[in-house]
């Protein structure tokens, strides 16, 4: 008898379950009737794979991204950007891909707290960028750091040799004091990044005049800088709040009845990261897609 009960009891909070499960997937449907803008936030450090907390996964990202371009629910994307940047190849694939939607709809970049670097990289792509008065805009440069430990290492006696199959094959071993054609060598590759970087960020913010582009060139040193310079220097174009940034979205699709739905990116729970995500899906199923939610 006591086993039935049991029985019935496990049947009973199933049922419950499933209900509200399939209760809450109608109301998110629901919700997503009308016009819609997606909203993605970008934070932290910019890499291409799933990383601990405190790091954007490009991979994942550009997914979500794929999806609002190709669903014609969502009328413009707004990104909240707080990065100091991170990879330059994931940055690059992320900038591009903003490119692409915004030819087809309107892309808003609020910078909540920094965006530096790659995170701005990506920011110049949108079609409008609003930033919070107490943030800080701007990094653009490249950067290849070699740490040098050769002197330790001989004082406590150890020696490494390498075999390589040319000069520079070694130019970012820590093991040895960098010579002055590998130094001449890794300037030419950090310029010819920088380069690009610059011509991208001219071509995301119209910058097209010899005059423009100079003036871009001589603010372009890995310098950041408050909102109001950067708004100054063309990097920007309004000094606000998140509120400015969906009132412009508004103002651009001229619908004031528009609802902003979040994208809430897949993570790993440290369960899944310490037994593997295989394992404990079998255990306890997980959804893997976006997490979709009315912000405003």
């Amino acid at each position: 008898m006591k086993l039935i009960k049991t029985f019935f009891l496990l049947v009973f909070t199933v049922l419950i379950s499933c209900s509200i499960i399939l209760f809450l997937i109608f109301l998110a449907r629901g919700n997503e009737n009308g016009n819609l803008v997606a909203v993605l936030r970008l934070q932290g450090i910019i890499v291409n794979y799933e990383g601990e907390e405190g790091t954007i996964d490009t991979t994942q990202v550009l997914s979500a991204l794929d999806n609002i371009e190709k669903n014609n629910k969502y009328k413009a994307l707004l990104l909240i950007v707080d990065s100091p940047g991170g990879m330059a190849a994931p940055s690059l694939e992320v900038t591009y891909k903003i490119r692409s939607i915004k030819k087809k709809k309107p892309v808003v970049t609020y910078i909540q707290n920094l965006g530096a670097s790659g995170a701005y990289y990506i920011s110049s792509a949108s079609s409008y960028i609003v930033s919070n008065p107490q943030a800080i805009v701007g990094s653009i440069g490249v950067i290849i750091s070699v740490p040098q430990i050769y002197k330790a290492m001989d004082k406590i006696g150890i020696q490494v040799i390498n075999i390589k199959s040319g000069k520079y094959k070694d130019s970012l071993s820590p093991f040895k004091p960098l010579q002055k054609d590998q130094i001449e060598y890794l300037q030419n590759l950090v310029m010819e990044y920088y380069y690009q970087f610059v011509r991208d960020v001219a071509e995301n913010r119209n910058l097209k005049t010899t005059q423009q582009i100079k003036e871009l060139y001589e603010i372009a040193d890995g310098r950041v800088f408050s909102s109001y310079t950067a708004m100054k220097y063309g990097l920007v174009d309004e000094v606000g709040v998140l509120q400015n940034a969906k009132e412009k979205i508004k103002q651009i699709l001229k619908d004031k009845d528009i609802k902003f739905v979040e994208i809430k990116l897949y993570r790993r729970s440290p369960l899944e990261r310490l037994l593997g995500s295989n394992i404990v899906n079998k255990i306890q199923p997980t959804l893997r897609y976006g997490v979709w939610m009315i912000i405003d």
